[in-house]
């Protein structure tokens, strides 16, 4: 008589659960098989799961070692599982352990795989399928260990919505710069996405026209987008080892940086001097969007405003500033470090 183990399994898998434990099929179906008969000889195990005998010795010897099973008669070669709350618990964090271990040593690895003499792999890899991009965008998010600076423009091959690991690194200390075009910040629902990267400590700046897009982990990999038009995810991305191609992008990106207008999204104190006391988070948020451009109606959208109204609170800003047009606003923000 054979028996399918998985019969016995509560719930019935359909895909094998102990792999990640660093079991193979058939030593799953032998665990799951002494669960349901509570024990049993090696040769009838043997015979129940059509297995040849020394096969399933040998593997109830490796699920003995990792303490799944224990041997009652060691001689007769009878063995029974032991109670999974207490194996296979203990295995999980044996496993938990090994992976730490390892994630300890990726600093070290990753210094071996920068300094190998043939320049840690190809100079540029080109990446066109979207998941790929997708893939390949976490994971250079996940090397860095001090900082990553991107420019983000339209098109978008990957939502602004969708970069969860942006959340996770900067929880880890990994520091962010991050410059937009002027046209993603009239996007729907583009306040809300950059306010809850800001929040968790993103530095945003935001440029009328950017000439690419691309990400730069700890100034030494890079992954820009092959063309700079409408179409430029369609052609993919570049993964770029290339030092001094690094280099420049860096250049580039520190000199638009300096240029560009700070975005302030974020709930703010409004300054503490008499004169801008009552300037808030929303007046911040007011003069950010104006400075990087917005046209009125944009203004309004983001805000969830009428054109009105954001009429009415820029002619506020100016008369509580004494400046009499929309330039005068930006320097006198400026210069109160406002922004």
């Amino acid at each position: 008589m054979q028996v399918n183990a998985m019969d016995q399994w509560p719930g019935q898998e359909a895909e094998p659960v102990l792999a990640p434990l660093g079991l193979s099929p058939t030593q799953e179906r032998i665990y799951l098989t002494l669960l349901a008969l509570g024990g049993e000889h090696t040769e009838r195990l043997a015979d129940l799961l059509d297995l040849p005998a020394q096969t399933a010795a040998g593997d109830l010897a490796h699920l003995a070692v990792l303490g799944l099973v224990a041997g009652q008669d060691t001689a007769a070669g009878r063995y029974t599982a032991v109670a999974p709350d207490v194996a296979v618990a203990a295995a999980v964090m044996q496993r938990q352990a090994a992976l730490l271990r390892v994630q300890s040593r990726i600093d070290a690895l990753m210094h071996t795989y920068r300094s190998r003499a043939d320049g840690a792999g190809p100079p540029a890899e080109l990446i066109r399928h979207p998941e790929e991009i997708r893939e390949c965008f976490v994971r250079l998010q996940r090397t860095a260990r001090q900082e990553v600076l991107s420019f983000t423009r339209l098109p978008f091959a990957l939502a602004l919505e969708s970069n969860d690991t942006e959340l996770e690194m900067l929880a880890q200390g990994v520091g962010y710069r991050a410059v937009y075009e002027r046209a993603v910040l009239a996007q729907p629902g583009a306040r809300e996405q950059l306010r809850g990267y800001l929040n968790a400590g993103e530095q945003a700046r935001a440029a009328t026209i950017l000439p690419s897009k691309f990400v730069i982990a700890d100034r030494h990999l890079a992954m820009i987008a092959v063309r700079s038009d409408q179409q430029e995810m369609a052609s993919g991305c570049l993964l770029i080892r290339t030092t001094g191609i690094v280099d420049a992008l860096m250049a580039l990106f520190e000199h638009i940086w300096d240029r560009s207008v700070p975005l302030q999204l974020h709930d703010e104190a409004g300054p503490g001097n008499d004169t801008l006391r009552t300037v808030g988070g929303d007046d911040l948020e007011l003069l950010t969007l104006m400075l990087a451009g917005l046209p009125d109606k944009a203004l309004a959208s983001q805000l969830g405003l009428s054109v009105r109204t954001v009429h009415r609170r820029i002619r506020r800003l100016m008369s509580l500033t004494g400046c009499t047009t929309r330039m005068q606003l930006g320097w006198y923000a400026a210069r109160a470090g406002l922004l």
